[in-house]
């Protein structure tokens, strides 16, 4: 079976059980804090990947409460490639759309031609701070409406932004959420303090394989969490301040395994 193949079965088996979910005890969606009180698949969903037991896990993009995303792991972990799975799972739903600023914009050469993607803009070019400076002025009225844009800002460990844009990506890892948009973010595990203070902005972090244990014991100090342990390309734990959880990503086109 091809990837492609594969990718379209996850897909289809998270929209058939989709009415199943609506039971709270079955849901595998992070950002409800009580279950009880709260949609389990609400409509913001967005499809992270799959849980353990092949429940979708999911995003809400109508929830702020995660803040913005940390994809972080070793070179080869699976990082893009997330992205690329966020990016397809979001063109299902006409409200959400994305945006892609990286130093490798011919690695997203397949996903411009998706109807949600605002566009690819490499990182050393002053059209990706022109992006951001206009994200940040959407921001203000998307709250009034249901669209949702996802930030994908893909190798920011090795990207030289100017002031401008880095005070607008300062300001969209802050508020992006709150205003519907959603910073997610990766880097590599080993260069995380190239960050500096943004790091600080992120309390939901998606962890890919890290074979280094003094560079693991950086992204969580959870003791069950060993990302050593997770299948390159394919798993993730995602850690947010109510604990961890471990998840599959659906395999997508044009992405090896």
């Amino acid at each position: 079976m091809s990837t492609t193949d594969q990718f379209l079965l996850a897909l289809q088996a998270y929209q058939e059980i989709q009415a199943e979910l609506r039971q709270p005890e079955e849901t595998a969606c992070f950002v409800a804090p009580d279950p009880a009180q709260a949609d389990p698949v609400p409509e913001g969903a967005l499809l992270l990947g799959l849980a353990e037991d092949g429940l979708p896990l999911n995003l809400d993009l109508y929830d702020p409460a995660p803040g913005p995303l940390l994809v972080a792991g070793d070179s080869g972990c699976g990082k893009t490639a997330l992205l690329q799975s966020l990016a397809g799972a979001s063109d299902l739903n006409p409200d959400f759309q994305f945006g892609v600023i990286t130093p490798f914009p011919e690695e997203w050469r397949g996903q411009e031609a998706l109807p949600g993607c605002l566009g690819v803009w490499p990182a050393y070019h002053p059209s990706a701070g022109h992006f951001l400076g206009q994200l940040a002025s959407w921001a203000e009225t998307l709250p009034e409406t249901r669209q949702a844009i996802l930030l994908f800002v893909d190798g920011l460990d090795v990207m030289t932004l100017d002031s401008s844009a880095r005070q607008h990506l300062r300001w969209l890892l802050t508020n992006g959420p709150q205003h519907q948009v959603w910073p997610v973010v990766t880097v590599n595990a080993g260069r995380m303090n190239r960050l500096g203070s943004l790091l600080e902005n992120f309390l939901t972090r998606i962890l890919g394989h890290v074979r280094r244990p003094q560079i693991a014991g950086l992204l969580t100090d959870d003791p069950q969490v060993d990302l050593a342990a997770l299948t390159p390309g394919l798993q993730f734990y995602l850690s947010w301040p109510q604990g961890c959880l471990r998840f599959w990503l659906p395999p997508i086109e044009g992405v090896p395994l």
